[in-house]
């Protein structure tokens, strides 16, 4: 482009009427968009099953979440019940969502048909090195930052966070 100071790259796209909405994705479920005539009219709208599940395990102290974990589903559940819901001050709090790979795979399926053969997404997941995850279950890995978390609580309080996240884990396995 003449004038900017940069190397610029350019892609092909199409011309798309966005209703003076900003050129962006909306990203809905699956049954969200069957439900929407107007959805389904909408270029912009991305259906994208879900394919994560964020536990989030919190304490009446209201500072906030003490951890949250995320484990990919396949399918994701309508709900969950946990063999033994969490005593006293203590809950966990499910919600689905989606990986960065679920939107991006949606996000090329989009390009492939709008504009084929224009761009390529990469959605990579660099790996943790060893030395900044701490493993506490065999299918659980801790960032060492989530773990130091662990470490500034009362051990029992510690025990308890650390159970009810294989508490969920394992309540998922079916989802898996």
């Amino acid at each position: 482009m003449p004038g900017l100071d940069v190397a610029w790259v350019g892609m092909n796209v199409p011309i798309i009427d966005t209703g003076g909405r900003p050129w962006v994705w909306e990203v809905v479920t699956p049954t969200q968009y069957n439900a929407s005539a107007r959805m389904q009219d909408d270029l912009m709208v991305l259906p994208v099953a879900h394919d994560t599940v964020v536990a989030e395990v919190n304490h009446r102290d209201p500072s906030g979440p003490i951890m949250r974990m995320q484990v990919p589903v396949t399918n994701a559940p309508d709900a969950i019940s946990l063999p033994d819901e969490p005593a006293g001050p203590w809950s966990v709090h499910l919600e689905t969502g989606w990986t960065i790979q679920a939107l991006g795979s949606a996000a090329q399926c989009w390009i492939d048909r709008e504009s084929p053969g224009t761009a390529r997404l990469e959605t990579p997941e660099p790996p943790l090195p060893a030395h900044q995850r701490y493993q506490l279950h065999p299918a659980i890995d801790f960032e060492s930052s989530a773990f130091d978390r662990l470490l500034t609580l009362d051990p029992d309080d510690a025990a308890t966070v650390t159970s009810l996240l294989s508490l969920v884990h394992d309540a998922l396995t079916p989802y898996r």
